[in-house]
C-alpha cells in the first residue's frame, strides 16, 4: 500500500507561489499518496494557532508527520507553525537568507509582492489579451486574425481554448483558436481562413482514446463522441498538419502550463508582459 501523508501549503497571501513549488516537489514521489491542502491568507496569529491544531490532528491521524510548505513573512506566525508536530519547508527562508548575504541587503519582508499589480500598464495589457482570446475563441471573429500573435487549431476538445487563455493571461499574447470541423478535415487541406496567416498557426492533437473519454463526458451517445469519429478526426488533423507543414503538439499527457511553454519555445514567441 502507498504511504499516506498530509501536505499543507500555507501562505499569508494567495499561496500561488508556494503551491506551484510544492506541487512540483510532491510529484517527484509518486509512491506516496499525498492529501494536499492549500491554506491561503494565514495573516494573523489566531489563524496560525487554528491551523496548527489541524496540522497536529492530521499528523496523529496519519501516524506520520505532516509536510508543511510555507511562504510566511511574519516571524511570529512562522514560529507558531514551526512548533507543530510536522516538517516545515520554508520556501522563502531557503532563498531569502542567501540572497540577502549575496546582495548585502535586507529584504523588504513585504507580503504579497509577487502576485500584486506592480505595473498597471502590464496588467491592462494582459486583460486586453484575455479579452482578445475570448473574442476570437472557437473560430469566432476571424477578421481580427491579423492582430494575433498565434492561432491555435485542432479538433474539438484537444485543448485549444484553455491553452489560448493561459498564454493570454500569463504572457500577454494575443492568441486565437480555430476548430477543425468534419468538412474541413475531409478536404485534407488547411482551411482558407488560416492560409493567409499560416506562419502564425500551431496545431494541437491528442490521443483518440483520451479524446473519446473527454467527449463522452458531455456528449455520450452522439456520433461526435464515437470511437470511430475520434480516431478519424485525429488522423485527418495530423495529416493536414504534416501536408501544410504546420508545427503541432500532442497534448494527451501534458498540463496547460507544459503545452503553453512548449508552444512558446517551438514557435519562437516571447511574452509581451512580465508578471
Amino acid at each position: 500500500m502507498k504511504q499516506e501523508r498530509y501536505a499543507y501549503i500555507v501562505s499569508d497571501r494567495t499561496g500561488l507561489t508556494a503551491e506551484a513549488m510544492a506541487q512540483s516537489l510532491l510529484t517527484q514521489f509518486p509512491e506516496v499518496n499525498f492529501h494536499t491542502r492549500l491554506i491561503p491568507f494565514i495573516d494573523d496569529e489566531a489563524k496560525a494557532q487554528s491551523l496548527l491544531s489541524e496540522i497536529n490532528e492530521s499528523t496523529n491521524k496519519a501516524g506520520n508527520k505532516s509536510l508543511v510548505f510555507v511562504t510566511l513573512i511574519d516571524d511570529n506566525i512562522r514560529n507558531i507553525i514551526n512548533t507543530g508536530n510536522c516538517v516545515v519547508y520554508d520556501l522563502f527562508d531557503t532563498f531569502i537568507g542567501p540572497m540577502e548575504r549575496e546582495l548585502d541587503l535586507h529584504s523588504s519582508h513585504t507580503v504579497g509582492q509577487s502576485h500584486g499589480v506592480k505595473d498597471t500598464n502590464a496588467y491592462t495589457s494582459r486583460m486586453a489579451a484575455v479579452h482578445f482570446a475570448m473574442q476570437t475563441d472557437d473560430g469566432m471573429d476571424t477578421s481580427h486574425y491579423n492582430r494575433s500573435d498565434l492561432i491555435i487549431t485542432g479538433v474539438s476538445r484537444s485543448g485549444k481554448t484553455p491553452t489560448s487563455l493561459y498564454l493570454s493571461l500569463h504572457f500577454g499574447l494575443f492568441v486565437s483558436n480555430y476548430p477543425l470541423t468534419g468538412e474541413e478535415l475531409e478536404r485534407k487541406r488547411l482551411p482558407e481562413v488560416l492560409i493567409e496567416y499560416r506562419e502564425k498557426v500551431f496545431g494541437l492533437t491528442i490521443d483518440p482514446l483520451r479524446l473519446l473519454q473527454i467527449r463522452q463526458e458531455r456528449y455520450r451517445g452522439k456520433t461526435y463522441s464515437s470511437a470511430q469519429t475520434c480516431q478519424t478526426e485525429v488522423a485527418q488533423a495530423e495529416n493536414m498538419f504534416r501536408v501544410a507543414r504546420i508545427p503541432y503538439l500532442n497534448t494527451t499527457r501534458m498540463s496547460v502550463e507544459e503545452i503553453g511553454a512548449t508552444i512558446l519555445h517551438r514557435a519562437g514567441l516571447r511574452r509581451r508582459v512580465q508578471l
